[in-house]
């Protein structure tokens, strides 16, 4: 099968790569790249890899600008609309130079975990999501927040990756982990008393719920159970730090205060060029 062959951005395969005494600076036990693999079967990959879905399996068979915008309709398909998305999503994805599904192992007795790889043109960094929640995981999720409804932008894109970050962010937390990370911050928020915005807004404490971390730091994009801007819950950005959330009274100075109406303009803000 001839397939078209563009090289990863080199961040991809610094942080896609085997340990060995002469690298040991590699990161897994072992690493396939399966769309560099078309002699691994179906069957094959699904047994090392028990959460790698058919239809990841298949793009991988796919020519490289196949799978760029198969993925781009995918995308554009499962989010809801909203006026920028399309446009934009034309504009990432121009600057995407290669797809890659990564099966990755970290000791040699574990299953391999899946990896969709976006690699961005001139050696521009990488994203990297994990495999769709499955509807189970999503009823699981909205259960573990009985008083609020979580977005149904962000719930569409758990079914596109449940989890996803750049580079080597924390980034955005699997449905799964969402719990905990809501308890750690509960913990740090109970030293707070009382939480306000900048602007001295009193805020309960158990209404934030965070969705994306930043690089493992106390430094969290949440959901506000008490801001409805655009029907559902925006989004805030809290800072151990600043032991605060930004104001976010001025939607139109958004990148300065970090609080979105949606959380698909804030998921635009994160896929924007990596300078």
């Amino acid at each position: 099968m001839i397939k078209d062959y563009l090289i990863m951005d080199r961040h991809v395969k610094e942080h896609y790569s085997c340990y060995s005494e002469e690298s040991p600076q590699g990161h897994f036990h072992c690493v396939i790249e399966l769309n560099e693999n078309p002699m691994m079967d179906w069957q094959e990959a699904s047994e090392i890899a028990p959460n790698l879905t058919r239809g990841w399996y298949e793009l991988a068979q796919l020519p490289v600008q196949d799978r760029i915008e198969f993925t781009k309709e995918f995308w554009l398909t499962k989010l809801p609309y909203h006026p920028s998305l399309n446009e934009f999503l034309n504009k990432f994805f121009s600057r995407v130079d290669n797809i890659g599904i990564f099966l990755t192992q970290q000791k040699y007795e574990d299953s391999f975990e899946v990896s969709f790889v976006y690699s961005l043109i001139n050696d521009g960094g990488f994203f990297h999501g994990s495999v769709p929640a499955s509807e189970q995981e999503i009823n699981a999720l909205q259960k573990v927040f009985p008083d609020y409804i979580l977005p149904s932008d962000f719930l569409a894109f758990l079914q596109i990756h449940n989890g996803f970050a750049k580079l080597t962010d924390t980034g955005i937390i699997k449905s799964i982990e969402m719990a905990n990370a809501y308890e750690v911050l509960q913990k740090l928020l109970e030293k707070e008393s009382p939480m306000t915005t900048t602007k001295g807004v009193v805020v309960y404490p158990r209404s934030i719920i965070p969705f994306y971390q930043s690089f493992g730091m106390p430094f969290f994009q949440c959901f506000w159970g008490e801001w409805y801007p655009d029907h559902e819950m925006g989004n805030v950005y809290y800072s151990n730090s600043a032991k605060t959330i930004l104001d976010c009274a001025k939607l139109d100075d958004c990148v300065e205060t970090m609080a979105f109406a949606t959380f698909t303009e804030w998921l635009m803000f994160y896929l924007e060029k990596i300078d």
